[in-house]
């Protein structure tokens, strides 16, 4: 047994926090590297060496997935105010209005003051605002491990929502099932710093950070996708892959951790109860099997993986609108489901220069997708509704 969590190599940490929660003398804290990425770090003075910190990690923890298959449901909630300051279709929201009526605690990630991202607990509808929405960096989970250990060991319902590593990090830390904790994680493909955001938004924004009120990467005044708003008072600055580095560098998969390259939760089952994500490229025939959703405002994929899950699922079905499906028509658009981020060539290279020369690093291979800028922007000139027609004929002619 190790005496504390050393971490020698950055594929073997994936920033989840359980290390630090565990240690019973809060000697393990969450530090930023060069590019800005956390990992624990021991203070010796205080450690008394119990080795708690070493067994939590999530990397450590093999098999700990749900087995079986998944239920699989395309959805999206029918409150219209809902879906349109949601990312997809809403199904958070549902699913922890359903926790806040029982008296329970939700958790999720959130902006700050600071204009980071940080997990906290809200405990009213009015509150679920600050959880809403695609955060695309990485969320510190602080201490809320512990503040949920403690609402479950007094009773109380939790809704705990994060990227799989950070559930895993959770059950790991918890050590056992609570039947009183709902479990949600999101199809993630990666998670960036937030030292490369924020350099990021300075470029982009041009004005005191302090100023902005929100982020939102995935705005629903833009239909349903990837275009997004940086919120200043009355202003609305653009921000997409059309005007960022960080934003497109984070679609094409090159600014993650080295952990998100080498994340082993795909292959080992599903770590929330639920999962969530977006069902990119919905067949037509599918849509009308929803009643009256709206395709343009965003559906949601649902996983249900437990038989917990499936219990809160159907307790909100009434206000969703709701189909079967299966997963491998959710897998084809959401590879992450099946196997981690590759790491492209120019990873390596991109983040090496930003170690050496900043955020000038990503201005100026920026530049050099000059081509691939053009073609997104051609690509998002063309109505959703086409797109989706477009994609259900390919696929009758591949099938």
């Amino acid at each position: 047994m190790k005496d504390f969590i050393k971490i020698e190599n950055p594929k073997s940490c994936c920033g989840c926090g359980a290390c630090v929660s565990v240690c019973p003398r809060d000697a393990v804290a969450m530090k930023e590297d060069e590019a800005g990425f956390i990992y624990p770090s021991v203070d010796e003075a205080l450690c008394v060496k119990c080795g708690k910190c070493a067994e939590v990690c999530v990397f450590t923890q093999k098999n700990k997935g749900a087995n079986g298959d998944p239920a699989v449901y395309a959805a999206a909630t029918e409150d219209k105010d809902v879906l349109l300051e949601s990312s997809s279709g809403g199904i958070f929201t549902e699913l922890a209005n359903a926790v806040l009526d029982k008296g329970g605690t939700v958790f999720g990630a959130a902006w700050t003051n600071e204009m980071s991202v940080s997990h906290i607990p809200v405990e009213s509808k009015a509150e679920l605002e600050k959880l809403r929405g695609s955060k695309y960096v990485q969320s510190v989970t602080g201490d809320t491990f512990r503040q949920a250990k403690k609402l479950l060991e007094g009773g109380r319902y939790v809704c705990f929502s994060g990227t799989p590593c950070q559930i895993a990090g959770l059950k790991a830390y918890l050590g056992r099932d609570y039947e009183k904790l709902l479990t949600i994680d999101i199809i993630c493909h990666g998670v960036p710093s937030m030292k490369m955001l924020r350099d990021d938004l300075a470029y982009v924004y041009g004005g005191d950070l302090s100023e902005i009120d929100r982020i939102k990467f995935r705005d629903k005044r833009y239909g349903w996708g990837t275009k997004g708003s940086i919120l200043s008072g009355s202003s609305r600055t653009k921000y997409d892959p059309g005007t960022s580095p960080y934003y497109f560098y984070f679609l094409k998969g090159e600014v993650y951790r080295e952990s998100c390259y080498n994340c082993r939760f795909p292959s080992e089952g599903r770590q929330g109860d639920i999962t969530l994500g977006d069902y990119w490229g919905i067949r037509q025939e599918l849509i009308k099997l929803m009643g009256e959703a709206d395709p343009d405002k965003g559906i949601s994929c649902v996983l249900v993986n437990t038989g917990k899950g499936a219990q809160w699922f159907k307790s909100i079905e009434n206000n969703l609108h709701l189909t079967l499906s299966d997963r491998k028509s959710v897998e084809k658009h959401n590879k992450q489901l099946t196997a981690p981020s590759a790491p492209l060539p120019e990873h390596r290279e991109l983040l090496e220069g930003y170690l050496k020369n900043g955020y000038s690093a990503f201005r100026e291979g920026y530049k050099k997708h000059f081509k691939d800028h053009v073609i997104r922007t051609a690509k998002n000139m063309i109505p959703p509704k086409v797109k989706r027609g477009l994609n259900d004929f390919l696929s009758k002619v591949k099938g």
